[in-house]
């Protein structure tokens, strides 16, 4: 080997050790070569940006602009992949198509914005089960409402309860389309009746006051029935079992008490108004005039300000009594709600799903879709909302504002969830098939 060999070889070898302390130097500070064509000199090295990615659940293997994002590794005959929780370094800035990938559940897919030398952070993803919905009971198109505890179903049209654990079955006769759950244990009111999983559970209170009495509402913290009964309002105490008449000569179209006050919608022929009614004094404290043609109804969503809905107008009335500031807000055009709290309502219109501040009165657009909204259901533990269609199950992350079609079939209706367990509940038909399905969100 000559000489002048050596020399080349050596100084080639300076050259290899120097470019490549420089190259590795210039990524661990996040400095990539811009390799885009036509060349700009001024722009040869460029600082990159990071992306934090997490799931729910996490291991979904991450893509970037439809290459999954590999570990260093060095084994160059093993590639490992990164899967969430991690970070995605070196990325250059500008846009670029985020996708995860977990096996078994949905694919999760968005555009993100990178920019030079800063973290663009994408975390607490939500992503769901793609799974076949299990059927739990052949039934007919109808609701279907899940207990406060979350074991047992109960479909208004055919008066039965399902046991969840077992699929045991009750018929109930007599019940009305009016039942819901207790929210203080595991029995069903109906009609002025409460009705446990078996018979002897049963307690007929409607024999106490009688049969012309309807429109009936528990307040489980007061132990008081109330009934209407013709052009009058009352109660009955559960503990002695003794009649009280709160309010007569109106015509009544809806009413709901809390505590110490009786609020409803009455009609003189004339107008139509809003009351605020003490049991103390017996009398009207507050007075709100509405629309003369409407029909009301309030709707008990344990939330501080009353929610009171004109099913012909589809307008909704939200009322804070307690604040006279805030005043009678009324939101048009509205099919379906959910409340995330005592100030923050989200409500659909038939194409779009909106978020009310009643503090700044403010309504933002969260999302419009291709299809009719029928239904909207929060999950406060997941932070996403469920939405469905005629024939479609619906997921939107609202924090990240993706939407993600979990399920579709001929027919849906009455889907109900259960937020602990991330399980969804609802009438579904499927080719030959219809009745209440199961099926787990996450």
């Amino acid at each position: 080997m000559s000489k002048k060999f050596r020399d080349s070889l050596f100084y080639f070898f300076v050259f290899v050790f120097v470019f490549g302390t420089l190259a590795m130097s210039f990524y661990a500070s996040g400095y990539k070569l811009n390799t885009s064509w036509p060349p700009k000199f001024n722009r040869l090295l460029i600082k990159t940006g990071m992306i934090a990615v997490d799931t729910i659940p996490r291991g979904a293997v991450v893509y970037l602009d439809d290459e999954p994002q590999s570990n260093l590794s060095w084994n160059p005959l093993k590639t490992e992949y990164l899967t969430t929780a991690t970070k995605v370094k070196n990325v250059l800035p500008g846009e670029h198509d985020l996708r995860l990938e977990l096996e078994g559940y949905w694919p999760f897919q968005k555009k993100i914005y990178v920019s030079s030398g800063q973290t663009t952070f994408s975390e607490d993803i939500n992503l769901f089960r793609n799974n076949t919905p299990l059927l739990l009971a052949t039934s007919d198109n109808t609701e279907v409402q899940l207990s406060a505890n979350r074991k047992y179903l109960y479909i208004p049209a055919e008066n039965k309860i399902i046991t969840l654990k077992n699929g045991q079955e009750r018929i109930i006769s007599g019940a009305s389309a009016k039942s819901f759950w207790l929210k203080n244990s595991d029995k069903l009111f109906s009609s002025g009746n409460i009705y446990g999983l078996t018979a002897a559970e049963d307690a007929n209170y409607s024999k106490l006051i009688g049969a012309a009495t309807d429109n009936w509402f528990l307040d489980e913290d007061q132990d008081r029935l109330y009934y209407q009964g013709g052009d009058a309002i009352g109660y009955l105490n559960l503990k002695n079992k003794t009649s009280v008449l709160v309010i007569s000569g109106r015509n009544f179209n809806t009413y709901e008490p809390r505590g110490d006050y009786l609020f409803f919608v009455s009609s003189d022929g004339t107008k139509i108004s809003l009351n605020q009614y003490s049991l103390a004094t017996q009398k009207i404290e507050q007075e709100l005039n509405l629309p003369n043609v409407g029909n009301y109804k309030f709707y008990y969503d344990e939330v501080k300000p009353l929610t009171l809905y004109d099913n012909l107008n589809k307008t909704l009335y939200i009322w804070d009594p307690s604040s006279a500031k805030n005043g009678l807000k009324t939101v048009q055009d509205v099919i379906s709600w959910q409340w995330l709290d005592d100030n923050n309502l989200l409500y659909s219109n038939t194409w779009e799903i909106y978020r009310l501040n009643l503090e700044t009165g403010k309504s933002d657009l969260l999302t419009r879709v291709g299809e009719e909204i029928t239904k909207l259901i929060w999950n406060s533990e997941g932070n996403y909302l469920v939405f469905s269609s005629a024939n479609s199950l619906n997921v939107l992350d609202i924090k990240m504002n993706t939407i993600t079609k979990i399920y579709q079939t001929n027919k849906i209706s009455g889907a109900v969830l259960d937020a602990k367990d991330n399980i969804l509940y609802f009438w579904a038909q499927t080719g030959t098939e219809s009745g209440i399905f199961k099926m787990i969100l996450q």
